[in-house]
C-alpha cells in the first residue's frame, strides 16, 4: 500500500514539473518602434486651400467623362479586382471561425444500431445471464439481438485561459482587415492603369494626326520638287530625298497605328470586357497643364495609403500569431460532456426518466514531447513577425520616395513643356519659311528636309511629354493613396 502512495506522489511531482516547464517560455524580443518620417515632402505647397489628392476620390479627380466611364467599367469587370473581393470572402469566412473557436462546440447526437453477441464470448454470456436473474425486471432484459437508440447533445469547450483562442481571433480579424485594405490597393492600381492606358491612347491619336499632317505637307514637297525639276531648277537627287522623308513618315503612320491597336487590346484586358470600343478625347481636351496639387504631409501616407495600411494590418495579425503560439507552451484546459436518451427499446427512450444518460468531465493537457515542434512553431511566428514589421517599414519608405521622385518630375515637366512648346512653334515657322524659300530658289532642298524632320520629332516629341505628365499626375494621385480615406 505504501508503494502505490509513493507511486501516486511521484506522479503528482511529475504532472507539477511538467506544468512549471510548460509555462517557461522565451520572451518576446521584438518591441513596437515607431517609423520616423521626414516632416515634409522638400516641397512647396501650391495651394493651402485645396484638398489633399490623398482625399480625392477618382470620381472628382479626373474630370474627363470618357476617362470616368472605362474606370467604372474597370471595376465593374477586371477580373484581378473581382478576385480581390472574393479574397475577403476568404477572409471574412476565416475571421468567423476563427471568433467561433472561443464558444463551446455542440453536436446533436442521435444514433440506432443492432449487435448479435456471440454466445461463447463474455458479452453473450453475460447478457444471457443477467436475464436470467429473478431482480432483473421483464422491460429490462436485454434483447438478442441487441438493440441500441440514444438521442441527446454532447459540448467540447476548451477554456480560453491563456488567450490563444482570443489572439487567434485577433490575428484573424487583422488579415479580414487588410484584405479590405487590399482590395482599396487594387482598385487604385486599376483606376491608375485605365487612366495611363487612356492617356496612351490619347497620345498615339494625336501623333497619327501629326503624322497624317506632315505626310500631306511632304507631298506637296515632292510634288513641287518634281515641278522644279522639270523647270530645270532642281535635280532627281532632291526628288528622291523629299521622297524618301515621305516614305519615312507613312512607316511611321503604320507603326503608330500599330502601336494603338496593341493600346486598345491593353485597354480592353483592364477593362475585363472583349467589347473595348468607346469614346476619348482630344490631347487639347485633356491636357491642361495640370498644377502640382497639395500633397499633404509624409505621416499622411500612414493614414491614406492602402498598401501601408495593409502592411499594418499584417503586422498586428503576426504580432497575435506570436501570442497564440506563446500561448500553446501552456496547459489546455477543455471541458466536455453529453446529455440525453439511451435505451434499447425505441419506446422507452423518451417516456422513461430511467432512459436519461449524461456525461460530464474536464480534462488538463500539457506538451511533453511535442515541446520541441511548440518550440519551432513559436520561433516561426517571431520570424514572421519580423518580416511583417520590415515588410511594414519598407513600404513606408518606397511610398514617400515615390511622392518624393513624382514632385521632382512634376517641376521638370514643367520646364520641358514651356521650352517644347517654344521649339515646336519655331519648327513650324521655320517648315514655311524653308518652302518659301526653296520655291523661290533662295533655299536648297536639304534646308527642307532637315526643317520638315525637325518639326515632325518636335512635335512627336511635345505629345511625349504631356502624356507623360498627365500619366505622372495620375501616378502622384495613386502614390498618396487613392482617395480612399
Amino acid at each position: 500500500m505504501k508503494a502505490f502512495v509513493n507511486i501516486y506522489t511521484l506522479a503528482g511531482l511529475l504532472l507539477i514539473g511538467l506544468f512549471l516547464v510548460s509555462c517557461k517560455t522565451a520572451e518576446l524580443t521584438l518591441e513596437d518602434t515607431q517609423t520616423a518620417l521626414p516632416s515634409n515632402f522638400e516641397a512647396e505647397i501650391i495651394s493651402e486651400e485645396q484638398s489633399s489628392v490623398a482625399l480625392i476620390q477618382w470620381q472628382y479627380f479626373f474630370e474627363d467623362e470618357n476617362l470616368k466611364e472605362l474606370i467604372q467599367v474597370a471595376l465593374e469587370n477586371n477580373q484581378d479586382h473581382l478576385k480581390t473581393l472574393e479574397r475577403i470572402r476568404i477572409a471574412r469566412a476565416n475571421f468567423r471561425i476563427a471568433k467561433g473557436g472561443l464558444l463551446p462546440e455542440v453536436n446533436a447526437l442521435a444514433g440506432a444500431s443492432v449487435r448479435r453477441f456471440g454466445e461463447y464470448t463474455m458479452d453473450g454470456v453475460g447478457n444471457a445471464d443477467s436475464n436470467l436473474s429473478p431482480t432483473v425486471p421483464e422491460d429490462k432484459l436485454i434483447p438478442d439481438p441487441y438493440r441500441d437508440f440514444i438521442i441527446g447533445a454532447q459540448f467540447n469547450w476548451e477554456i480560453d485561459v491563456w488567450s490563444k483562442l482570443r489572439n487567434r481571433k485577433k490575428a484573424a480579424f487583422a488579415r479580414f482587415m487588410a484584405s479590405e485594405e487590399m482590395v482599396n490597393a487594387i482598385k487604385t492600381w486599376l483606376v491608375g492603369e485605365v487612366s495611363q492606358q487612356y492617356y496612351e491612347l490619347v497620345a498615339l491619336d494625336e501623333e497619327i494626326r501629326i503624322l497624317e499632317a506632315n505626310i500631306q505637307l511632304q507631298e506637296f514637297a515632292v510634288n513641287l520638287s518634281k515641278d522644279l525639276k522639270e523647270s530645270g531648277k532642281e535635280n532627281q537627287l532632291a526628288v528622291d530625298q523629299f521622297e524618301a522623308l515621305m516614305l519615312n513618315s507613312k512607316a511611321q503612320l503604320v507603326d503608330r497605328k500599330r502601336e494603338l491597336r496593341t493600346a486598345e487590346l491593353q485597354m480592353a484586358q483592364l477593362l475585363g470586357v472583349y467589347d473595348f470600343q468607346h469614346n476619348r478625347n482630344a490631347m487639347d481636351e485633356v491636357f491642361g497643364i495640370p498644377d502640382l496639387v497639395d500633397i499633404g504631409l509624409p505621416a499622411e501616407l500612414l493614414a491614406y495609403r492602402p498598401d501601408i495600411r495593409m502592411a499594418e494590418r499584417e503586422l498586428l495579425a503576426s504580432k497575435a500569431e506570436v501570442q497564440a503560439a506563446r500561448a500553446a507552451f501552456f496547459p489546455s484546459i477543455k471541458l466536455g460532456g453529453m446529455a440525453g436518451f439511451n435505451a434499447f427499446d425505441f419506446s422507452r427512450l423518451f417516456f422513461s426518466p430511467a432512459s436519461t444518460v449524461y456525461q460530464l468531465g474536464a480534462g488538463l493537457v500539457a506538451p511533453v514531447f511535442n515541446r520541441n515542434q511548440i518550440r519551432m512553431d513559436f520561433e516561426a511566428a517571431k520570424a514572421g513577425q519580423k518580416i511583417a514589421y520590415l515588410d511594414y517599414e519598407q513600404t513606408i519608405f518606397k511610398s514617400y520616395l515615390e511622392v518624393l521622385n513624382l514632385v521632382n518630375e512634376f517641376s521638370a515637366f514643367d520646364e520641358q513643356l514651356q521650352l517644347k512648346t517654344y521649339e515646336v512653334e519655331v519648327q513650324k515657322r521655320s517648315v514655311e519659311n524653308s518652302n518659301i524659300m526653296f520655291r523661290v530658289g533662295y533655299a536648297g532642298y536639304l534646308e527642307v528636309l532637315n526643317a520638315q524632320v525637325n518639326a515632325l520629332q518636335a512635335e512627336i516629341e511635345l505629345i511625349e511629354l504631356k502624356k507623360q505628365q498627365l500619366q505622372a499626375n495620375v501616378r502622384l494621385y495613386r502614390a498618396l493613396g487613392g482617395g480612399w480615406n
